[in-house]
């Protein structure tokens, strides 16, 4: 069974190592057993390293089932591709569906929903996401396969505050949605188990890349021994640098002829990554690994595997509000020793990113803002030691750029022929009705962050010398679901002018990153604006956002 961190992790080890000797479950197959006796090292707990895909969820350790608002509550991280892609209805039948298990049991959290499935980080009562997670097995069959990886015992000030399921075109932005991507059916990549990953590491002719971003790899990955893998870090900004990197000659060099591991936080980066190796290895009749392995629940699941650490150096960087994760059996002399990463102002050993503090570098290829996390220290921002225009990262600081050249894939070349007379076509169209469109003081607005509220448009506007009058959320008429327009009501036409224009003249009106489009909407005939029903409301609720 799966124990979280409120069950004793010494008992597990106790409990493990009394059965060291006897048959663990391996596989199913037809309903027949096989077993395999796996000769785990001191210190492991393989109980913790099994996927619970086509398993009972385990039970609610006794100790996490008090109730009341103080309770501790459960955290679950899970992800499932779909081959071939769910239909635009079925995609939008998903989100439906997974917003309404969630407010049905009460859960709160992160997703992302596109056609190639689902990816979430949520948070409930342990009974709360376990039937949640059932719920989805129950509405398809797809779910049985989804390694839910529950983390039970979480202090309930850390559970997610609101619930965002995002409309994306992939999963993990690589920037190969949809038909671009490299199937995972047809990859010949393994999933292994942490204690063979963790064997994997002492080989040697063997490299291990870090799949995440580089601000994730500055304050832990792993590091294998003397003589074995060959960490590699691709320096990403970004995930949509993957492809490009592992597509330079360089890399290529790297990995030609060795056995390739990759890692990632949960999982999900490493399975379009392996299979976006193999196709380039079909691709080329020069390029060639010794094959291609992950672990199976990434870092995760290799750090309850290896409660006193493993080969794993540092902390592990999450998404959600516990902010990182360290072995659990390893001590606080020996995590001190792991830092490596430092505080980007005074340059002191620094591990922890608080206080939301970014880079202000300016990249050239292609032209933007960094804008990835940055460690500052407690003692320089007391001090108000930190500039925030002027915090570099790493990769800034040494300048440097990252390769630029996607990999042709096969995918990507069948789309990029039928989608270019497509996209010249409807970017005319688009051009022709925005010069058509007779100027008036109710703007389309579109591009909004799907976690929104007017204060934040109003801002926006106003900085384009746009008051706004009024706002009125836009919702998909068939789904009933914000995706992130609205029309806003300018005080005054020469208002709803000046953020047109500020728009066609590149000064990008901006929400966060997301560069806003805002153009005219003029009243059509008969059109009673705003309408008999309207009643602003702070945020697009109900929709997307829960």
């Amino acid at each position: 069974p799966f124990y979280g961190p409120g069950y004793s992790l010494l008992s597990a080890l106790m409990a493990m190592h009394k059965r060291r000797s006897k048959p663990l479950l391996a596989a199913e197959n037809g309903g027949s057993l096989e077993v395999e006796h796996l000769d785990a090292p001191p210190g492991v707990v393989p109980e913790l390293s099994r996927s619970v895909a086509h398993q009972p969820l385990p039970p609610v350790p006794p100790c996490n089932l008090s109730v009341g608002a103080k309770a501790p509550i459960t955290l679950v991280l899970f992800y499932q591709y779909v081959e071939p892609l769910w239909t635009d209805k079925e995609h939008r039948e998903a989100i439906k569906t997974v917003l309404h298990l969630a407010e049905k049991h009460a859960i709160k959290g992160r997703g992302r929903c596109a056609r190639e499935g689902l990816n979430c980080s949520l948070t409930g009562t342990p009974l709360g996401v376990r039937a949640f997670c059932e719920a989805l097995r129950a509405w398809n069959s797809l779910f049985n396969e989804t390694d839910f990886k529950l983390t039970d015992g979480i202090d309930a000030a850390k559970g997610f505050k609101a619930l965002t399921i995002r409309k994306t075109t992939e999963l993990v932005a690589y920037g190969l949605g949809g038909e671009r991507a490299p199937s995972l059916a047809s990859s010949s990549a393994r999933h292994v188990e942490a204690i063979e990953y963790h064997q994997m590491m002492a080989q040697p002719n063997t490299v291990i890349i870090d799949v995440r971003n580089a601000y994730e790899s500055a304050i832990g990955h792993f590091a294998p021994p003397a003589g074995g893998a060959e960490l590699l870090d691709p320096k990403l900004r970004q995930s949509r640098e993957f492809p490009k990197w592992l597509n330079s000659e360089e890399t290529r060099d790297k990995l030609r002829g060795k056995k390739v591991m990759m890692y990632c936080t949960g999982g999900i980066r490493c399975e379009r990554a392996t299979a976006l190796l193999g196709q380039i290895e079909q691709q080329a009749d020069d390029f060639k690994t010794n094959g291609v392995v992950m672990v199976r629940g990434g870092i995760e699941r290799y750090m309850r595997t290896f409660p006193e650490g493993g080969y794993w150096k540092g902390k592990n960087y999450l998404f959600d509000r516990r902010f990182e994760q360290v072995p659990e059996l390893k001590g606080k002399r020996d995590l001190a020793l792991d830092v490596e990463s430092s505080c980007c102002v005074c340059s002191s050993l620094w591990d922890m990113y608080r206080g939301q503090h970014k880079c202000a570098g300016v990249l050239s290829a292609p032209a933007r803002k960094c804008d990835v996390p940055v460690l500052v220290c407690d003692a320089c921002q007391q001090a108000g030691a930190h500039n925030r225009t002027k915090l570099l990262c790493p990769l800034c600081k040494e300048g440097y750029t990252a390769p630029q050249q996607m990999p042709a894939l096969p995918g990507e070349q069948a789309c990029a022929a039928a989608g270019s007379a497509a996209a010249k076509q409807g970017a005319s169209r688009k051009r022709k009705r925005a010069r058509e469109a007779a100027p008036s003081s109710r703007l389309f607005v579109g591009s909004l962050p799907f976690v929104v509220d007017a204060s934040m448009v109003r801002e926006a506007l106003s900085a384009a010398g746009c008051q706004v009058a009024s706002i009125q959320w836009l919702r998909d008429r068939k789904s009933g679901l914000f995706y992130g327009s609205a029309f806003v009501q300018a005080e005054t036409l020469e208002g709803a002018k000046a953020a047109v224009e500020a728009c066609a003249n590149d000064k990008a009106l901006r929400l966060g990153k997301r560069k806003l489009r805002v153009g005219y909407a003029p009243l059509r005939e008969g059109e009673a604006w705003p309408p008999s029903d309207y009643v602003e409301t702070p945020r697009p609720l109900p929709g997307y956002s829960m």
